[in-house]
C-alpha cells in the first residue's frame, strides 16, 4: 500500500511540474534556512557542556555596592577561593585563572606575543575537562614554572617535535618546562586560552581581599543548591573584608553563576570572552518557524487554489471505491514526498553554503554537525511538521468532495475555503512585513552604535602595545623618531585600551563633609594622549610636561564623576592619590566631556585621569592618506629600536567597531533569512496569483474585447491581493512597534524607531506584491482572445 501511495504521489508531482517546482523550491529554501538556524542555536547551546562537571561548576561574581554607586564584576579576590574551600565543606574544589597579560614568548629564533596565557591552580584539570594529546592531567601543573600547551601553541614553537620536557621562555627571562599538550579549547567555550602556567610559579602571598580581578570557579557536589552556599558568603565579608570596606559604606555580595549560563547572562564587563544573549536564540528560533510556516502556507494555498483541477480525480477515485481515509493518506503522502525531496536538496544546499555561513556568523561548524542526534531528531520533526501540517488541510479539504457534483461539473469554491486562504495570505504577509521592519531596525541600531559620538576621534589612530619595561623606557626615543614623519600628527600613551574599561581603586575625594573614600575608575595618560584622540575639555586644561606639579599632584575628571561628587565647579577640588595622607592631595585641573571608556554597551562611568608617562599602549594619530606607507614607517622605526621584539599594530577604529561585531553578524544572519522568508512568500504569491488569474483568464479576455485597458485589468485583479497586504500592514505595525521597543530596551544606548522604516517596509511589500501579481495579469491580458475562448 505504501509503495502504491508513493508511486501515485510521484506521478502526480510529475504531472503538474510547475506547481511541484514552486512547492519544492519554497520548502527547500525553508528547510535549508531552518537547518542553518538550528545548527547556530545548537552550537550556542553547547557552550561549556563538554566539561564532565559542567552542571556543578560555578563562577564567582562580585556585586559591589557603594552609597552612591553599584556594579557587578565577574571576578573575585585571589584569597577568596581557597578560603571558601577551607570554610565550607560543600566546596569540593576550585580553580582561579590569573591573566598573564600580553607577553612575548620565545624559543630559539621564534618569537610571538601571546594574549591568552593564564596562571591557574593545579586543580584546573580536576574541575574542567580537556583532552590530553601528550602527558596527563595528574600533577601537570603541580610544580612551579611548569606549563601546559594547546596544540596550536605547541605547533607554533615546536612544529612537529614533541615539546614534553622541553622549555619555553619569555622576554622577561622566565623559563617554563612543558609537561603536557592538550587539544585546542573548543570554540564553544567561555574559558579560552592558549597555554596554562602553574599558579605555584607566582609568590604564595599575592593579592589581598581588597583587590579584585581573578576569574574564580568553584566545584560543588552533584545536585547541590548553590543558593544555599551564597547565603553563607556574608560571613566571609564580615571575617575578612568588613575592616577594609565597611568604613566606606561598601558592601560585597557574592553570586554563583552556573558556567552553563555565562554565555547567555552577562554578569559584568570583564568576561574572558564576549557574551551572547539568549534573546537572539529565541529570535532565530522564531525565524526558523516563520520560514517553515510560510512554506507550509504556500503549499496549502496552492493545493486548495488548484482544487478544481483535482476534483475529477477525487470524484473518479471515490466512484471506483476509494474511501475518504485512503484519499487523505494519498494527499499527505504527496506532501511528505515533496518534503523529503526538498529536505535532500536542503541538506545539499547547507553543505555547499556552510563555509559562507561560518564566515558570516563567525562560527566553526563542521558538516558532521548535521549528524548530531539533536539535528537528526529535529530533521525528522521538521519533515513531519511540514509534510503533515502542510498536507493535512488540502487532504481533508479535497477528500470531502461529493463525487456526484464533481462529475456533473458543479464544484464551486466554498466561502470558507476562500476565507481560510485569505487568512493564510494575511499571516504570510504579516510575517514578511514584520521581518522586513525588524531587519531595518537591527541595522539601524548597529549603525547608531558605530556612528555614535564616542567623545573622542577614533579615525586614523594606530594602537601599538608596549609590553616590556625596556620598551616603555625607550618610548621617548621611539616617539621622537615617529614625530619626524609629518604624516604622524601626535603620539600619546595610556595604561588601558580605550573602550575596554579601566582600573578601579579607593581614593579620598573632597566633599562637603571632608575627604571621603570612594571607589573610582582611573586611567593613566600622558599629555599627548589627549591630542591624539581629540578629547574635548569642558573647562580647565590638559596635563603639561612643562609643569612638574602635574606629574604628581594633578588629575583630570569626566562629567559623570563631577556629577557624582556634586561638584558644580570641579577645578581645584582635592583628590588624595595613594595611602599617604601626609603628602599633599592632587587637584583637579581639567573637566573632560564624557566618553565611552567602558565600551558602547555599558553606561559611562565616573572616571579620573592621572599623569603617567610609562604606559602600556601607544596611540599615534596619522594623516588620512598614505596610511599603509605611514604604518610601514612606524614598523621600520620600531624594528630599528627593538629588533628582537615583533611589531604588532591595530587601528583604534577597528577595536571600537569590533564591539558591535556580534550584533552586526547577527544582523546579517537575520536579514539573510528575512530575505529568504520574503522570497518564499513571493514564490507562493507567484503561484497563487497564477492560479487566480488562470481561473479568471476568460473574464480578462472578455473585458479586453469590451475595451478595458491593461491598467484597469491589473487594478481589478490585484485589488484583492492589495487589500490583504493593507490588512497585514495594519496588523503588523503595532505588533512590530511593541516588540522592537521591547528589544531595544536591552541596549544602554539605542536608536529611536524611525517612522520611515515602517512606511518604506509597507511600500516595499506593496510594490513586491503588485509586481508579482501583475506579471500574470499582463500575460493573460496580452493573450489571443480566440485561443482563450476556443472551447466556448
Amino acid at each position: 500500500m505504501i509503495y502504491n501511495l508513493i508511486k501515485v504521489a510521484l506521478r502526480n508531482i510529475r504531472k503538474d511540474a510547475a506547481y511541484s517546482l514552486i512547492n519544492i523550491f519554497g520548502i527547500t529554501i525553508g528547510m535549508a534556512s531552518s537547518l542553518f538556524i538550528l545548527m547556530y542555536i545548537l552550537d550556542e547551546l553547547r557552550y561549556d557542556k563538554y566539561h564532565e562537571n559542567a552542571e556543578n561548576i560555578y563562577k564567582v561574581v562580585s556585586h559591589i555596592s557603594e552609597p552612591d554607586d553599584e556594579f557587578v564584576w565577574p571576578v573575585a579576590q585571589i584569597p577568596f577561593a581557597p578560603q571558601a574551600k577551607e570554610d565550607y565543606p560543600e566546596v569540593e574544589n576550585y580553580v582561579r585563572f590569573i591573566d598573564m597579560r600580553r607577553t612575548l614568548f620565545k624559543r630559539n629564533n621564534l618569537k610571538f606575543y601571546e594574549n591568552d596565557v593564564f596562571y591557574v591552580d593545579s586543580t584546573v584539570f580536576n574541575v574542567f575537562t580537556y583532552e590530553f594529546v601528550e602527558g596527563s592531567p595528574e600533577h601537570a601543573l603541580d610544580e612551579p614554572n611548569t606549563i601546559v600547551l594547546t596544540e596550536t601553541f605547541a605547533h607554533r614553537y615546536f612544529s612537529d617535535e614533541s615539546p614534553i620536557g622541553q622549555t619555553i621562555e619569555t622576554s622577561a627571562g622566565d623559563i617554563f618546562k612543558v609537561t603536557s599538550v592538550i587539544k585546542d579549547v573548543p570554540s564553544y567555550s567561555n574559558q579560552n586560552f592558549s597555554a596554562l602556567i602553574s599558579r605555584n610559579t607566582l609568590p604564595a602571598e599575592i593579592g589581598s581581599w581588597g583587590n579584585f580581578g581573578v576569574n574564580t570557579y568553584l566545584l560543588l557536589p552533584n545536585g547541590y543548591d548553590h543558593k544555599l552556599l551564597e547565603k553563607k558568603f556574608p560571613k566571609l565579608y564580615e571575617k575578612f573584608m568588613a575592616e577594609i570596606f565597611e568604613r566606606m559604606g561598601i558592601k560585597i555580595e557574592y553570586i554563583l553563576q552556573p558556567i552553563l549560563d555565562i554565555h547567555f547572562q552577562q554578569a559584568g564587563k570583564r568576561e574572558m570572552e564576549k557574551n551572547d544573549n539568549s534573546k537572539y536564540l529565541s529570535i532565530f528560533a522564531y525565524v526558523a518557524l516563520f520560514i517553515l510556516f510560510i512554506a507550509c502556507i504556500n503549499y496549502i494555498n496552492l493545493a486548495t487554489a488548484r482544487s478544481s483541477r483535482r476534483a475529477k480525480e477525487v470524484g473518479i477515485r471515490k466512484v471506483v471505491g476509494s474511501n475518504r481515509r485512503q484519499l487523505i493518506w494519498q494527499f499527505i503522502t504527496e506532501s511528505i514526498v515533496i518534503t523529503i525531496f526538498s529536505l535532500a536538496l536542503g541538506i545539499i544546499l547547507v553543505n555547499l553554503l556552510l563555509p559562507f555561513f561560518n564566515n558570516v556568523s563567525h562560527k566553526h561548524i563542521d558538516p558532521e554537525f548535521l549528524l548530531n542526534t539533536r539535528i537528526i531528531a529535529s530533521i525528522i520533526c521538521i519533515v513531519l511538521f511540514v509534510g503533515i501540517i502542510a498536507g493535512s488541510y488540502p487532504a481533508f479539504f479535497l477528500s470531502k468532495f461529493d463525487p456526484v457534483n464533481v462529475l456533473k461539473g458543479k464544484l464551486a469554491q466554498s466561502r470558507g475555503n476562500v476565507l481560510f486562504r485569505k487568512i493564510l495570505v494575511v499571516i504570510q504577509f504579516s510575517i514578511s512585513i514584520f521581518m522586513i521592519i525588524s531587519t531595518w531596525v537591527v541595522f539601524d541600531q548597529v549603525k547608531f552604535l558605530t556612528s555614535k559620538d564616542l567623545g573622542f576621534n577614533k579615525e586614523n589612530v594606530v594602537v601599538i602595545s608596549l609590553p616590556s619595561r625596556e620598551i616603555r623606557r625607550q618610548f621617548p626615543v621611539l616617539k621622537e623618531a615617529l614625530l619626524k614623519n609629518p604624516k604622524i600628527k601626535s603620539v600619546g600613551t595610556t595604561s588601558t585600551r580605550v573602550g575596554k574599561g579601566s582600573g578601579k581603586i579607593i581614593l579620598l575625594m573632597e566633599t562637603s563633609e571632608g575627604m571621603v573614600e570612594k571607589g573610582i575608575n582611573l586611567l593613566g595618560v600622558d599629555p599627548d594622549f589627549v591630542e591624539a584622540l581629540k578629547f574635548k575639555f569642558i573647562e580647565g586644561r590638559n596635563f603639561s610636561e612643562e609643569m612638574m606639579s602635574d606629574t604628581l599632584s594633578s588629575v583630570i575628571i569626566n562629567e559623570t564623576l563631577a556629577k557624582r561628587m556634586n561638584w558644580d565647579d570641579p577645578i581645584g577640588k582635592k583628590v588624595q592619590i595613594g595611602r599617604d595622607t601626609a603628602s599633599p592631595p592632587a587637584r583637579v585641573i581639567g573637566l573632560i566631556k564624557d566618553y565611552h571608556q567602558t565600551g558602547l554597551y555599558n553606561e559611562i562611568e565616573s572616571l579620573l585621569w592621572y599623569y603617567r608617562y610609562n604606559n602600556y599602549l601607544l596611540h599615534a594619530k596619522i594623516a588620512p592618506f598614505d596610511i599603509a606607507e605611514t604604518v610601514q614607517y612606524i614598523e621600520d622605526e620600531w624594528n630599528k629600536l627593538f629588533p628582537d621584539q615583533p611589531f604588532e599594530s591595530t587601528f583604534l577604529e577597528d577595536e571600537i567597531n569590533a564591539q558591535v561585531e556580534g550584533d552586526e553578524n547577527r544582523g546579517v544572519i537575520f536579514s539573510t533569512f528575512s530575505i529568504l522568508a520574503v522570497l518564499i512568500s513571493c514564490l507562493g504569491l507567484f503561484g497563487l496569483s497564477s492560479f487566480t488569474v488562470d481561473q479568471r483568464k476568460k473574464e480578462v479576455v472578455i473585458r479586453k474585447i469590451l475595451g478595458a485597458d491593461t491598467n484597469s485589468i491589473i487594478y481589478l485583479l490585484s485589488k484583492e491581493f492589495s487589500a490583504l497586504v493593507f490588512i497585514s500592514i495594519a496588523i503588523t505595525i503595532p505588533i512590530a512597534i511593541w516588540y522592537l521597543n521591547l528589544w531595544l530596551q536591552d541596549y544602554t544606548y539605542k536608536t529611536d524607531l524611525n517612522v520611515f522604516i515602517f512606511v518604506l517596509s509597507a511600500l516595499a511589500t506593496i510594490v513586491i506584491t503588485l509586481l508579482t501579481v501583475s506579471f500574470h495579469i499582463v500575460k493573460a491580458s496580452r493573450a489571443n482572445p480566440a485561443d482563450m475562448l476556443s472551447d466556448e
